[in-house]
């Protein structure tokens, strides 16, 4: 049938072709013309993709996955259903790429919930933590795997890692579904008797460098910016080192016409570097000591140059290791450093050694329902307790009903700790450009919304079409 379909529109093609060389000797003809051009496109276009069809079940490629054979399975009974929540998780590719199970629009229709979530490791790569949660038939079947990427891994490695996971995971779930009928499994490697070569010639150093700029402007301004850093990590399960150097050029030229048409030119400059490093000893699952150090400048906050040390420790309410799923720390530390000022201070001062503490409470948990971090910090300078600054930030993402998700993303200042404005003040062509700090008591970010959802319980079609 598919070889007689394929013949008759190859016939018809050339046909077509025939017919449209005939328009061209007509100067008369051009309707005709476009009408048989038309029709050869669509000739032509079925013709490919009969004969692309037909290769491909005469070769029977299979499957690229060399690892697990998987034969679509249209029944839906014969099928787990899974709701999949993650975060920059490649849902559509996972989605896509997986055909023995249905992707569910709402947790209320899951048997399995999988929970994705992402860390940077110390080697620049990503660690990804999965938590398959059982319901229904399945209440109390949980699991977690574990896969992690290699810095230097392509967009597309990573990508096909995560995916052998997520579907591995499935596995234990598909025992109750005809699913697993369908599975063919095979090993494609040999481990026993290879000896694991564990030495590290750069014993868990991490050097990174980068550098990039940018040049962007229209008719009356144009800006131009330079950036460059080098990133050092150490980590181990003892300790862990990181260091960072950044250089930031910054210029804008604005342009201005006066009554007679003279332009005039307006270029602010601002640079801004620092070096900042961190030192942690893991004394336990729960406690951590260790300092941060660093020196910077800025132009726009009128700092010349600031350099300090800052003794620190850290109580972790539960178990490090769980921070993939939940995260409670506490942690105080005193700042000591000097600063020189680029500019004398509205407190009269071109230089002084101040004596800072900090504490800082975050949390972090990722849950069925959704998930919630919160971040609260304060600082006072021990000099003057007047000197302070609060910062409290708060992302809640929740599931409140069937179809019914709100979310809510905050952050709320109380600054009263500006020792390095400028007695000068600042201009009002500084201001507009933003290009010098200025004088304020708080500073706020609010966002909020919900989302409903209602129709299919299934979402497992990916169309990338448009």
């Amino acid at each position: 049938m598919i070889a007689y379909t394929y013949h008759y529109h190859l016939k018809h093609f050339i046909v077509q072709l025939y017919l449209m060389k005939r328009s061209l000797f007509s100067l008369y003809d051009w309707h005709v013309l476009v009408i048989n051009a038309f029709k050869l496109f669509i000739s032509l276009a079925i013709s490919i993709t009969l004969t692309t069809q037909t290769s491909a079940q005469l070769l029977d490629p299979g499957t690229d996955n060399p690892e697990i054979q998987v034969e679509e399975v249209s029944n839906p009974e014969a099928l787990i259903n899974v709701f999949l929540d993650c975060r920059g998780c490649r849902e559509g590719f996972i989605k896509s790429e997986i055909g023995f199970v249905n992707f569910v629009r709402d947790m209320a229709d899951a048997e399995v919930h999988l929970i994705i979530t992402d860390r940077r490791t110390a080697s620049g790569g990503t660690q990804y933590q999965l938590t398959f949660l059982g319901y229904q038939s399945y209440t109390d079947m949980n699991q977690n795997l574990t896969y992690t990427s290699f810095d230097s891994d392509t967009y597309d490695e990573e990508r096909n890692g995560l995916l052998k996971y997520v579907k591995l995971g499935f596995i234990p779930y598909l025992s109750k579904k005809d699913a697993l009928n369908y599975f063919e499994l095979e090993y494609t490697g040999d481990l026993r008797g290879i000896p694991i070569d564990t030495e590290d010639k750069w014993n868990n150093w991490i050097f990174e460098i980068g550098s990039n700029g940018s040049i962007n402007g229209e008719e009356n301004q144009k800006t131009m910016v330079i950036e460059n850093r080098i990133n050092v990590r150490h980590t181990t399960e003892t300790w862990k080192f990181r260091l960072w150097f950044n250089n930031n050029y910054r210029r804008r030229t604005f342009t201005t016409r006066d009554s007679l048409n003279n332009k005039t030119y307006d270029e602010f400059i601002t640079e801004r570097q620092y070096v900042y490093g961190q030192l942690v000893y893991s004394l336990s699952e729960h406690w951590s000591i260790g300092t941060y150090f660093g020196g910077r400048s800025s132009t726009r906050e009128n700092i010349d140059l600031s350099y300090g040390i800052a003794p620190t420790i850290e109580f972790s309410f539960y178990p490090y290791r769980e921070f993939a799923r939940r995260e409670v720390t506490l942690r105080y530390g005193i700042n000591p450093r000097k600063v020189f000022y680029t500019e004398k201070t509205l407190y009269g001062k071109t230089e002084e050694t101040l004596f800072e503490q900090e504490l800082n409470f975050n949390m972090d948990y990722t849950k069925p329902w959704g998930s919630l971090q919160a971040t609260m910090e304060g600082t006072t300078y021990l000099h003057d307790m007047s000197k302070n600054r609060f910062n409290i930030e708060f992302e809640l993402s929740m599931r409140i009903i069937r179809g019914l998700s709100v979310f809510v993303n905050s952050e709320y200042s109380i600054i009263n700790n500006q020792l390095s404005l400028s007695a000068g003040g600042v201009t009002d062509k500084e201001a507009i450009a933003n290009t010098r700090q200025q004088a304020t008591s708080y500073s706020y970010r609010v966002s909020a919304g919900f989302e409903i959802s209602f129709g299919s319980i299934y979402d497992s079609v990916v169309n990338t079409r448009f």
